[in-house]
């Protein structure tokens, strides 16, 4: 369960995820459940971060990563079959118009190369980001999207307002005053705020950021590490909000549990050498037979009907939240439900997982993360713990 480590980052609690890790010792996963060494079993609502969208052990993708294990695990940069047919698996989700620059492990990975890239292609440093999104954990990218409280200032990055405390309006003034320097090389957005509250703005608000970068001579970076392949019912939130970015940045789902992230550029920028494009895992065959077995595997299980079939499901079963008071936000299978502070959080989080729950949390916020290929039944029995439980606590 070390995936839950990175669940805290806005702001970290550490002693708190540790004292539900010390709890129990997972042996084996079968895709919505953890299976502790004592026989017991959690229903999945984590999903590893987000990442295990096709369900733990899935044996089709399984299948084929132990394939490649017989074969050859990392190649030193030296070209491999499988990678190619990774770049391609990844580029048919895209119009010709993209694509992939680069294959890597994490989502910060992807992140801290697209700021290189949008630095080279425009000349410009600057780079600008918007409260409590998260684009990683290195001093950048955190940067980006949070005051991390270690004293660190980073010139040239701009981190503005979202929509949880101000006007779309507002936000938008504020980020073309910034873009009026034309230093700003990049500006970088979630869709959904996956870590800081599940907060999004309106189509029209993406469209004028895409405008005002534009205009601007900056690269708009689409986040969609949490938010692509089908997440939020969409293939891409970009494509359904009418926004054509110059970078996304993908992970997660991609590999289904496996380490890997990607950047897809618009062909108009050249990747060049002094963007630093490879790293020591970037592309491996490893990484790249799951992402194959992956992006295969979501052809297969008619992955649009089941995440709109998980969506019913929460909306039904956490409909009684709103009418108490605590606010919840999402779509597709991306949920946040928000308390009144991060020891709330973590107290329910605590009691959820004593009844054989395993959510996540953020901050002061509750994340609801299912598997696409999580049973019915099950989900449907863990949001009714979560209902049954969060509304008891404010009785």
């Amino acid at each position: 369960m070390s995936a839950t480590g990175t669940t805290s980052a806005i702001p970290g609690d550490r002693a708190s995820w540790a004292t539900i890790k010390s709890l129990v010792r997972i042996d084996h996963a079968k895709n919505d459940l953890l299976f502790d060494c004592d026989g017991g079993s959690l229903i999945d609502m984590f999903s590893g971060n987000g990442t295990v969208w096709l369900g733990h052990a899935n044996p089709r993708i399984a299948g084929r990563v132990a394939d490649q294990l017989g074969k050859i695990w990392i190649s030193g940069g030296l070209e491999t079959q499988v990678h190619i047919a990774a770049l391609a698996a990844v580029e048919r989700f895209f119009p010709d118009n993209y694509k992939v620059a680069g294959l890597y492990s994490t989502g910060m990975e992807a992140s801290e190369f697209a700021l290189r890239v949008a630095r080279v292609a425009t000349g410009k440093a600057g780079v600008v980001g918007f409260e409590n999104s998260m684009h990683g954990k290195s001093l950048a990218t955190a940067f980006l999207g949070w005051d991390n409280r270690d004293k660190v200032l980073l010139p040239q990055f701009h981190r503005l307002p979202f929509v949880s405390t101000h006007k779309e309006e507002d936000i938008l003034d504020r980020l073309a005053s910034v873009l009026r320097s034309k230093s700003v090389g990049a500006v970088f957005i979630e869709p959904v705020q996956g870590s800081g509250g599940g907060y999004s703005a309106s189509g029209g608000f993406y469209r004028k950021v895409a405008e005002q970068c534009r205009r601007a001579g900056a690269l708009l970076v689409f986040d969609e590490i949490l938010t692509g392949f089908y997440r939020t019912g969409a293939l891409f939130c970009f494509s359904a909000l009418g926004v054509t970015p110059d970078i996304a940045l993908l992970g997660k789902a991609m590999g289904n549990g496996f380490p890997v992230s990607g950047v897809v550029v618009d062909r108009r920028h050249t990747i060049v050498a002094s963007m630093l494009p490879g790293s020591t895992y970037a592309g491996n065959p490893l990484a790249s037979a799951a992402i194959c077995a992956t992006l295969d595997e979501l052809d297969r299980v008619g992955i649009a009907d089941r995440v709109a079939s998980i969506e019913a499901t929460i909306k039904k079963a956490l409909a009684p939240l709103p009418e108490s008071g605590v606010p919840v936000r999402g779509r597709g299978a991306l949920w946040i439900i928000e308390l009144a502070s991060g020891d709330d959080a973590h107290r329910l989080a605590l009691q959820l997982f004593n009844r054989g729950v395993f959510v996540s949390y953020a901050g002061r916020y509750l994340r609801l993360l299912p598997a696409a290929t999580a049973e019915l039944e099950n989900l449907a029995s863990a949001c009714a713990i979560v209902q049954e439980v969060l509304v008891e606590d404010r009785a």
